[in-house]
C-alpha cells in the first residue's frame, strides 16, 4: 500500500517492472487538467496496491455489498484524474480492495492517506503555550489556532467515519481487514483512537518514528526549498511559523498499519526505506512499514 505516488500510472508501471505483481491505483490530488494538460502541470499524486506472490483478487459472490475500487473521504465539488481533473480543493480518498490469500482467507484491504493539518498534540500545544507564556504570541491568536486544530481533528474523524461505513459493510464476508497507510496524525490522535475503538489492533505499536527529518534530512530539506507551507495562518507574526517548523521536525509515527481477524498478529514489524549514505537520501520522506506473518494467527 503506497501513497503520494505521483504520477500514479507511470509510478505503478515502474513497481510492476522491478518487483512483479499486480497495480491499482486512484488519483487523490490532480488540480485542472484537460487531457493531461493543466495546472499544476506535474501534478497526478495518489495512492497504488500492489498484489504480489500469493495474493490475488478475491471472487465476488452475488449476495454480498459491493465493495467500491475507492471511497471519497472529504473534498467539495470536483473529481480528479490524470487526463481529466476539476479539483478546487483538498480532497482526500481510501483505496478499497478484496484480496484471497491462501493462509489468511479472503481479506479486505483499505489503503488511506488522511487530511493533513495539525491537530492538539502535545508537543505542538508545549510550544505554543511556552511562547505564550514568553509573551511572543497573543492569547487572541491562539484562540483562533485553536479552532483550526479543532477542525484539522474533525475533518479526519469524518474521514475515518465515511471510511468505516464502507468497511463495516464489508466485513463480515472477510476473515481479515488490514487499513495501512498516512494518518497524517499520531497515535494520541484522534483517527487513530477511533480505529481503536473500533476493535483495530495496530501492528506497529513500538512507536517508531515514521516521520523523521533529523534522520530523512536530505528529503525533508527538499521539501522546504520547494516552498511548503503550513495550511495554518500566522497573524503576520513570524513566531507562529518558527513554531509549526519545530514541531514539524519532531520525529513521529503517522503511518500505520492497523488489523483485526485473520492479520491480527503479525511475527515482525519492521521500518524500511532508510536514507542512503552516499547521497543521503531516502526514497519518501516517510519511512515505510513492512509486517511479517507466519501460519494464520
Amino acid at each position: 500500500m503506497l501513497q503520494e505516488l505521483n504520477p500514479v500510472s507511470i509510478r505503478g508501471r515502474e513497481l510492476r517492472k522491478v518487483l512483479g505483481g499486480s497495480f491499482s491505483g486512484r488519483v487523490d490530488q490532480s488540480g485542472l487538467k484537460f487531457f493531461s494538460r493543466g495546472l499544476p502541470f506535474n501534478l497526478a499524486t495518489g495512492l497504488g496496491i500492489l498484489m504480489r506472490g500469493s495474493v490475488r483478487p478475491a471472487r465476488e459472490r452475488e449476495d454480498e455489498f459491493r465493495l467500491p475500487p475507492f471511497v471519497r473521504l472529504s473534498g467539495g465539488f470536483g473529481f480528479t484524474g490524470e487526463v481529466m481533473s476539476l479539483q478546487v480543493d483538498e480532497q482526500r480518498y481510501a483505496q478499497l480492495k478484496s484480496v484471497w490469500h491462501e493462509k489468511f482467507g479472503r481479506l479486505l484491504i483499505a489503503n488511506v492517506h488522511l487530511h493533513h493539518g495539525f491537530e492538539r498534540f502535545r508537543p505542538l500545544m508545549q510550544l505554543l503555550e511556552t511562547a505564550l507564556h514568553d509573551g511572543l504570541i497573543l492569547q487572541a491568536h491562539l484562540d483562533q489556532l485553536l479552532v483550526h486544530l479543532d477542525q484539522a481533528q474533525a475533518r479526519r474523524l469524518r474521514e475515518i467515519d465515511h471510511l468505516l461505513e464502507s468497511v463495516h459493510r464489508a466485513e463480515k464476508v472477510h476473515d481479515g481487514i488490514l487499513i495501512g497507510g498516512d494518518l497524517n496524525s499520531t497515535s494520541e490522535g484522534a483517527a487513530y483512537a477511533a480505529l481503536n475503538l473500533d476493535g483495530y489492533h495496530d501492528l506497529s505499536s513500538d512507536s517508531e518514528p515514521t516521520w523523521d527529518p533529523k534522520t530523512n534530512f536530505e528529503n525533508h530539506r527538499l521539501q522546504r526549498d520547494l516552498g511548503f507551507d503550513f495550511p495554518l495562518p500566522d497573524f503576520g507574526n513570524p513566531e507562529f511559523v518558527r513554531i509549526y517548523r519545530a514541531f514539524d521536525e519532531i520525529p513521529r509515527r503517522i503511518d500505520f498499519l492497523l488489523t483485526k481477524g485473520s492479520l491480527v498478529r503479525a511475527s515482525s514489524v519492521s521500518r524500511f526505506g532508510f536514507v542512503n549514505s552516499m547521497n543521503g537520501l531516502a526514497p519518501s520522506d516517510h519511512f515505510g512499514l513492512m509486517a511479517s506473518f507466519e501460519g494464520r494467527t
